[in-house]
């Protein structure tokens, strides 16, 4: 709890810190969404050829420049312009804004893990079960004692935060993962045997052949791709500052991807099944997490259990999401301004009660479409450029291959990132910004 350099203890503490990370929100809600939105089968297919090549790749990017440099962002792009013999200030500049950029997405996203906290409660006290009206108690919720629950909500995450990174982040990510993996999977199970789920499995799994050619299939899968794994040169930049020198990072961003596409795929065979079951409409914003998956628990036998299991398994899934987006803070008040890490954690924790009250109640559509399409793209790209374009390609090349097997494959990671990896996030940002 100090400012001393803290590392994980292991792989597997990287792997499950970066999969609390990646696994969130973006994947039991938005990629349900956006499988739907785009064709069943027809979405998941380009998502999957895009995670397994252009996802990997970005992992094992920014994971690399934070081992290499030992820092987070701010830091870390810094020394890549020093390596090159060139000034790094331009660097410390876009370092600072992808911190930004999760510090803002931290302020919209712990709104979002209040409510998750309040129905966890509600599920387990029957009141979110019982009540006769959806809409109307999420409405109420949303307008009484908002900063009681935000302020529950970043005490809860500051708690685990404080400890620092092995005894905090990685025992609480080793614990919290397979448990969300664990209870998705028994919710899923459980859907399968209501009945007319089927119309959605069919519908999950028939590709709609025209739409598998549309470019904006392609854009959408790459775009969620990016969103759900966290890159965004922030958060993997900083948990790889965090990783040893003998851990294979090839191996460990591969077992990230895995277990993000496991929780993604696992949602939709949970939510798409039971949404085609009761004819609820899937493309209802948050909505469907805390009015229309509520509706159907009431309509199933032990609806409450399930209630309550959803919600905590979503519950899980944020805070490990918002802890790696504040984690980023936290880094560079340790070590830019030496601050001790207890005294980060309460400086973080305060700034994100008072501006989440003033500047996103009522305004969180607005800020998740503003990083969403606009600024997690930008630092994504700037990121990549930093890594595979800045860096001398036989600095990033040895740091990849140290700890890693298989010594040659690193050029080949090189190359992708540099023409395909960078290449396609700058048509993805220039479409956003029409």
């Amino acid at each position: 709890m100090n400012s001393a350099k803290d590392f994980f203890s292991s792989k597997w503490g990287l792997i499950f810190a970066a999969a609390g990370s990646a696994i969130g929100l973006g994947n039991i809600w938005l990629f349900p969404y956006r499988v739907c939105e785009f064709g069943g089968a027809t979405f998941i297919i380009p998502y999957i050829i895009c995670l397994a090549i252009l996802g990997f790749v970005a992992v094992i990017g920014e994971i690399t420049i934070g081992r290499l440099t030992k820092s987070g962002p701010v830091n870390a792009f810094k020394k890549a312009l020093e390596l090159t013999g060139k000034n790094g200030r331009f660097g410390e500049f876009f370092g600072w804004l992808c911190v930004l950029v999760s510090l803002v997405q931290a302020i919209g996203y712990i709104l979002v893990v209040s409510w998750v906290i309040r129905f966890v409660i509600g599920a387990g006290n029957g009141s979110a079960f019982y009540v006769t009206d959806s809409v109307q108690y999420f409405k109420t919720m949303n307008d009484t004692n908002v900063l009681l629950w935000i302020v529950i909500s970043i005490i809860l995450t500051g708690l685990a935060m404080a400890w620092g990174i092995e005894k905090g982040i990685e025992k609480l990510c080793k614990f919290m993962i397979p448990a969300v993996i664990i209870l998705l999977l028994i919710l899923a199970v459980r859907v399968f045997f209501i009945p007319n789920s089927i119309d959605g499995y069919k519908y999950l799994f028939t590709p709609k052949w025209n739409c598998l050619f549309n470019t904006t299939t392609w854009m959408a899968a790459l775009g969620q791709v990016f969103y759900s794994l966290s890159i965004r040169g922030s958060t993997m930049i900083v948990y790889g500052s965090y990783a040893q020198k003998t851990q294979d990072i090839i191996s460990s961003a591969k077992h990230i991807v895995i277990l993000d596409t496991i929780a993604s795929i696992i949602a939709a065979l949970l939510i798409i099944p039971a949404v085609f079951a009761f004819g609820k409409d899937l493309n209802s914003g948050p909505s469907l997490l805390f009015i229309t998956m509520p509706e159907i628990f009431k309509s199933i036998p032990l609806g409450k259990i399930l209630m309550f299991i959803f919600f905590f398994a979503i519950f899980l899934a944020a805070i490990t999401s918002l802890i790696g987006m504040l984690e980023v803070v936290i880094e560079v008040l340790q070590n830019k301004f030496k601050i001790v890490r207890w005294l980060a954690v309460l400086l973080v924790c305060v700034t994100i009660i008072l501006t989440c009250k003033c500047f996103v109640v009522g305004n969180i559509k607005k800020i998740i479409d503003i990083l969403s399409l606009h600024l997690i793209p930008f630092c994504a790209l700037g990121s990549g450029i930093f890594v595979f374009w800045i860096v001398p390609k036989y600095i990033i090349s040895q740091e990849i291959q140290i700890g890693c097997s298989s010594k040659s494959f690193s050029k080949f990671i090189i190359l992708i990132g540099r023409y395909i990896l960078c290449g396609i996030i700058i048509i993805i940002y220039i479409m956003h910004l029409d």
